[in-house]
């Protein structure tokens, strides 16, 4: 019995055994150029049918199994080249092809345009497109700085790894009129409403197209898409297998920072199983030092001296910290003065510029037509950034967790972001109280640094020079700074580093801010691929915020500090679009969207395309469309005191209880006007106690904030000549109402925060609405030119411009140059395993408005450059390289950091245990 058992066995496992094998086809070849005969390295090849497939190896090789019985069909396809089909017809083949080049000029795809698949070319509206050879040519050390060499395109940079882009204008230096999705997700962060650009993005191993739309997006993507849309796809599991690692080293350099180490590493490893499952996990990490703020010449309430200002007792250094008041002393000839600013690099407990990101990814195919990806990523670092004053991020962290079920024709997706500050602190802030813990500027009984300001600079302190500000300055500042050695008191970086820690509005009060804060948003897309007669597709999402600031940031606890109150809000849209082709020359498009949020009333966007194309290779597109946004977190529940005045939130379940909005409020003009000759007011009342100079208050009347809205027209041309050269053009023209901005306000009478007066006569800066209109013009043109000997030349130019006033005080922020320039030459294979690619790009003088400063930003011109080397018996590219080569420090905004050079080798070793 035993026997026969095992015979049955052995019989049974034999046959399983010839079933597979029976079942299994290996196919092997070689491929290579039609034009050139060398072979072709990273071709894919994919079962026809199924999710299967490779790539060939730098040799131009490739050896896949099937498990299936021919015949069936493989696809050879290889950007740039016709993709080819292949029958098999036998068990065992070997199949070498030859590809044949054709030119890629519109031939690309894009799906965010329409939500619907569509030649580049024949785009409703303006559109910019990365794919995997672009990044991988890029000269910039991180893919996102190359976005600055697109039409339309502008980048901010606040520090190395904290990248924002700004298209058509209207930016601070956080962009929260953009926004940019990454697989789907929104990236932008739950408290500021805002992305953090680069550090969200994904890594240069795992992106596979960026699409970036450089206007308003509002109909199909939400209100926020209201300046432009960027969205990210990474690779699929599926498609691209294997393990890739990639180090890139190398070091910056600048004149105000010197030369620092850099380096950036970074994995992806990705595998399939049986064409039903595939995960995929990616490691990044970017270390170095950030670029350096250190201009303490310039002062920031004139910026375009050219007369040193430094020595001014009114000076307020653009790098300094802590002398952001002005202080006016109406007696003794004295006039307004400043407490002593602190340099950044002074109060920074370091300067590092860190990126760490990592996802896993798991897909699994329901049927051949249907996915189902669960994902998990985490992004976060420390930079320097800019808004209202400088912030050292530290250690912040944001996570993403998505599961999502696509198909051809749907989709339905359900993420959560969730952002952790914890050791985030407001460097202007921490100037200041530094400066307070030392010496008060003034105490209740009338004495501290103010006092000993005036005391020493008439003469009454034995031993200071009288009528001397730099020695009356010295003598205010004997408990911080040694008035003998000009050093800093032994015990100074103990409170710097003890006021760092203290939470901001604390008590005492600190410079650390927390956040702990999450969005949640649904989302579904549905296509009637069956409908005949047009292409129709409908969608919608629900997004809720969850805020919590521990009352740092946000105003979740007005009258009890010691219980703050979690903020809820949420909104919802719902759109629809519907095209058709009529006589096959025109494409008319037409869309239709809802948003409604908490505390607004709902708006509609529509918008309406039409795409005329006489043939192929020439197209005439025209486009009106709407566009709207709801203020961001940050408009509508802020309460952030800060030197230069307390920051408050429009909404009225916020504002309201303050009483400086609606007739609440003198205007800044008229109180400076005031106080400056000799004016004072009860500080509990308001009334006026003096008023020798006979000054009229002003009243103003600022209404809660509302939406933006915009209504924007566009023509655009593209064309193919002669097969060799790409001509994109579009002109554009925008008018904006409602724009939101800030505007400074006196509150005429006394209000209370967490059981604390608030005098009147104090300083506010309020979320407000523009009773202006403002238009905004511009002009785009771009140039891809094949020459022989596969060089590309690339060149493209945009002009920006806006017209219309606004109210004093109020900042428009346009932020934008008026004329930008791009020249790039190219070629991915000069010889045999050999690249490069050179840009050059230049941009005008602008004035940069914000709330921490207005000035002019120099034009500037910048050199990129690479040179690749492929070492195909080590699957490896190497790649030497260089931005800003041979250029002085530049500023890309008003008081941020200086930026250099960055000078790198990098190598990329590709299909590891594929």
């Amino acid at each position: 019995m035993n026997l026969f058992r095992t015979k049955l066995q052995i019989t049974l496992l034999l046959c399983a055994c010839s079933t597979l094998l029976l079942g299994q086809t290996t196919v092997t070849g070689t491929i290579t150029d039609g034009s050139t005969q060398e072979v072709l390295a990273d071709v894919n090849i994919i079962v026809v049918g199924t999710s299967q497939g490779t790539i060939t190896g730098r040799d131009g090789k490739y050896s896949i199994t099937v498990e299936q019985t021919p015949p069936f069909t493989l696809t050879f396809s290889y950007l740039g080249f016709r993709t080819e089909e292949v029958v098999v017809n036998e068990n065992t083949t070997t199949v070498d092809l030859t590809l044949q080049r054709e030119s890629m000029f519109g031939q690309e795809t894009v799906v965010s345009a329409s939500r619907l698949r569509q030649r580049i070319l024949k785009s409703p509206v303006s559109i910019e497109k990365m794919n995997i050879k672009y990044i991988q040519q890029t000269p910039t050390a991180d893919y996102y700085d190359a976005l600055a060499n697109m039409k339309g395109v502008q980048v901010t940079n606040s520090g190395l790894n904290l990248t924002s882009v700004n298209t058509r204008g209207f930016a601070d230096a956080i962009n929260s009129r953009f926004v940019q999705i990454v697989d789907g997700m929104d990236t932008a962060d739950p408290t500021l409403n805002a992305n953090l650009g680069s550090i969200l993005g994904l890594g240069e191993l795992d992106i596979e197209s960026l699409e970036l739309l450089p206007g308003a997006a509002s109909a199909l993507y939400g209100p926020n898409a209201f300046n432009g849309l960027m969205i990210m796809k990474s690779k699929s599991p599926f498609d691209y297998q294997g393990l890739s690692v990639m180090t890139r080293v190398g070091f910056t350099n600048s004149n105000a920072g010197g030369s620092n180490p850099m380096g950036i590493y970074s994995l992806r490893y990705a595998k399939a199983f049986n064409d039903k499952i595939a995960f995929k996990v990616n490691f990044y990490y970017l270390g170095a030092e950030d670029w350096t703020a250190n201009d303490y010449t310039t002062d920031r309430n004139n910026p375009d001296s050219t007369t040193d200002l430094s020595n001014d007792p009114n000076f307020d250094g653009l790098n300094l910290y802590g002398d952001e008041i002005p202080l006016p002393v109406n007696s003794f000839g004295i006039g307004t003065i400043r407490r002593t600013g602190i340099q950044e690099e002074t109060l920074l407990d370091n300067n590092d510029a860190r990126t760490q990101k990592a996802d896993v990814a798991i897909h699994y195919k329901i049927k051949q037509d249907m996915e189902l990806i669960g994902l998990y990523r985490y992004a976060g670092g420390r930079s320097v950034g800019q808004g209202l004053t400088r912030l050292a991020y530290r250690d912040f962290s944001t996570q993403f967790a998505k599961l999502e079920l696509k198909s051809d024709n749907f989709f339905v997706r359900s993420y959560i972001s969730l952002s952790d500050v914890d050791d985030t602190y407001d460097i202007g802030t921490l100037g200041t109280l530094v400066n307070e813990r030392f010496n008060p500027s003034q105490r209740p009984d009338g004495s501290g640094w103010i006092e000993d300001y005036v005391l020493a600079n008439l003469g009454a302190i034995p031993g200071v020079t009288p009528n001397d500000p730099s020695a009356a300055r010295t003598y205010a500042d004997r408990f911080m700074i040694d008035p003998i050695t000009g050093e800093y008191v032994p015990s100074f970086q103990d409170v710097v580093s003890e006021i760092r820690s203290i939470d901001y509005q604390g008590n005492p009060p600190g410079a650390s801010l927390f956040q702990d804060s999450y969005i949640w948003n649904s989302e579904l897309y549905y296509n009637f691929k069956t409908i005949d007669w047009a292409k129709i597709i409908v969608g919608g999402n629900f997004r809720q915020f969850n805020l919590f600031s521990k009352a740092t940031t946000f105003d979740e606890a007005p009258v009890d500090p010691d219980n703050p109150e979690r903020i809820l809000t949420n909104n919802y849209g719902v759109y629809t679009q519907i095209s058709k082709n009529i006589a096959e020359k025109l494409e008319v498009a037409a869309s239709i969207r809802y948003d409604n949020m908490l505390d607004f009333e709902g708006r509609f966007t529509p918008r309406l395309s039409m795409v005329y194309s006489p043939d192929r290779n020439n197209n005439i597109r025209v486009n009106y469309q709407t566009g709207f946004r709801f203020p961001d977190m940050i408009a509508q529940f802020i309460y952030f005191p800060t030197p230069n005045g307390i920051l408050l939130g429009g909404v009225p379940s916020i504002a309201s209880r303050y009483n400086v909005y609606n007739g609440g409020s003198w205007t800044q003009a008229s109180y400076n006007d005031f106080i400056t000759q000799g004016g004072t007011l009860d500080p509990t009342t308001g009334a006026v106690l003096t008023n020798p100079g006979n000054v009229t208050l002003e009243t103003l009347d600022t209404p809660y904030v509302k939406p933006e809205e915009l209504t924007s027209f566009e023509i655009g041309y593209n064309s193919i000549i002669g097969g060799n050269l790409l001509v994109d053009l579009n002109y554009y023209h925008t008018s904006y109402t409602n724009f939101l901005g800030n505007v400074s306000a006196i509150n005429k009478v006394s209000t209370a925060h967490q059981g604390q007066q608030v005098d009147a006569g104090t300083l506010w800066l309020l979320n407000a609405n523009s009773p202006s209109k403002v238009t905004s013009d511009g002009f785009g043109l771009s140039l891809t030119y094949n020459l022989p000997n596969n060089f590309v030349l690339t060149g493209n130019y945009t002009y920006t411009t806006f017209s219309g006033d606004q109210p004093a005080g109020f900042l428009t922020q346009f932020n934008t140059p008026k004329n930008r320039y791009n020249l790039g030459l190219a070629n991915s294979e000069v010889t045999k395993n050999l690249g490069f690619n050179v840009n050059v790009s230049y941009q005008d003088s602008f004035l940069w408005e914000s709330q921490f400063g207005v000035g002019n930003i120099p034009s500037y011109a910048v050199v990129n450059a690479q040179v690749n080397y492929t070492l195909p018996s080590l699957k490896t590219i190497v790649k030497l390289g260089g931005t800003n080569i041979g250029g002085s420090d530049y500023r890309t905004n008003l008081g941020s950091s200086f930026v250099g050079q960055v000078y790198y080798v990098s190598l990329i070793f590709d299909e590891l245990l594929n």
